[in-house]
């Protein structure tokens, strides 16, 4: 997340930014964010009120504690969401993975970015038939060097029921066509 450093001071709110506009079906409660991004309680506090009162989180009370998740009605919630994907890494998979590839029909990312987690690799789900592995080897290691990050991919006809709760669909093959 170097590119946003500048932009965004505060490393909590980066992290929480990271986490919550990576995956925008993900939640989280005060004290599972603070072991997750290793941060003090009262540093993740202070920086969820503020996502809060600017409008880009929401909250609900579930008995006495406050459940976080991303305001998808936010002005802005999808061009953060965006942002945080480019800098990830993840645009850059879908814009030199989608346009080369006959047959992709899904891409899903897995791992720590579709747990809203920052990671030094991206794990993605090609979904389709007849993908030319090896091809597809040539081009992680395109985007390897442009991200700077391992590019791992799996290749299946159909996504496994059980994966799906652990990844994120990040790209699907318009069928109105």
């Amino acid at each position: 997340m170097n590119l946003l450093g500048p932009l965004i001071t505060s490393k909590t709110r980066l992290k929480l930014l990271s986490r919550f506009f990576l995956n925008q079906n993900l939640s989280g409660y005060l004290q599972g964010l603070s072991k997750e991004l290793e941060e003090n309680t009262n540093s993740i506090r202070v920086e969820l009120n503020r996502l809060e009162e600017a409008g880009m989180l929401s909250s609900t009370l579930e008995g006495r504690r406050k459940l976080y998740r991303v305001n998808a009605l936010h002005p802005l919630a999808s061009d953060i969401t965006s942002i945080v994907r480019k800098v990830a890494g993840i645009d850059t998979v879908i814009d030199r993975v989608v346009e080369n590839l006959p047959g992709l029909k899904q891409v899903w990312i897995c791992g720590d970015l579709a747990r809203g987690v920052p990671s030094g690799s991206i794990d993605c789900i090609l979904i389709g038939k007849e993908l030319d592995e090896e091809y597809i080897a040539g081009l992680s290691a395109k985007v390897h060097k442009l991200v700077g990050k391992k590019v791992n991919t799996q290749v299946m006809t159909e996504i496994k029921g059980e994966m799906v709760s652990d990844s994120l669909l990040v790209w699907e093959m318009n069928t109105g066509e």
